[in-house]
């Protein structure tokens, strides 16, 4: 699937997992639903007029900030849970990522950045900058796997210990079922979100 479809299906997929008891909780499921699910696509270079990967990156930047600030601002916990981690967890957290997403960068397409060795990684180096972000980025990298599984390019969920991979070959990566569940994604994101803040945030 395309990244656009993976940022929404991957928010989507975290919030679906969060308690969402906290604003900041609600942030931390989308911030780290959104990289979860674009970051396993790391390794993808746009090919001329077409710039899905980078919109997909763009697009979960601009929330990881835009939260990020709104949570400092309303004090909702997570910018908190970050400041209070020790300086050299948030370091080596950050240096772990960025190592996994350097090494994906290189990779060929589908092979490191599609596996739970890549994406055990980024929810590790995840959770040492803030453990609310643990459970959103694993939760957004599986459904980045298991979305691309449905298509025509095998996945290697076991990589490097089983380097083949499988898929189900039920669909084209960019044709009329991406367009399905980014919409699904999107619906259930917004759907989510607005139920998860009623229930528990707002009075």
């Amino acid at each position: 699937m395309l990244s656009k479809t993976h940022l929404t299906v991957g928010v989507a997929a975290a919030l679906a997992v969060s308690p969402g008891r906290t604003a900041g909780g609600l942030f931390a499921a989308v911030i780290g639903g959104a990289l979860g699910g674009v970051l396993c696509d790391v390794e993808c270079k746009d090919l001329p007029g077409r710039n899905d990967a980078f919109t997909g990156r763009i697009g979960a930047g601009a929330l990881t900030v835009l939260l990020l600030t709104a949570d400092s601002i309303m004090k909702a916990g997570l910018w908190t849970s970050i400041r209070t981690q020790p300086l050299s967890s948030v370091i080596v957290g950050a240096l772990i990522v960025i190592l996994a997403a350097s090494l994906g960068h290189i990779s060929t397409h589908r092979t490191f950045t599609h596996s739970l060795l890549y994406v055990a990684l980024l929810g590790l180096g995840g959770g040492l900058i803030s453990p609310f972000l643990t459970v959103p980025i694993l939760v957004g990298g599986v459904s980045h796997l298991a979305l691309d599984t449905l298509n025509k390019k095998p996945v290697p969920w076991l990589y490097p210990l089983l380097k083949k991979g499988f898929c189900l070959r039920l669909c084209r990566a960019d044709k009329a079922a991406n367009a399905a569940f980014f919409w699904l994604g999107l619906i259930a994101s917004a759907a989510l979100l607005a139920w998860k803040l009623k229930a528990n945030i707002i009075p």
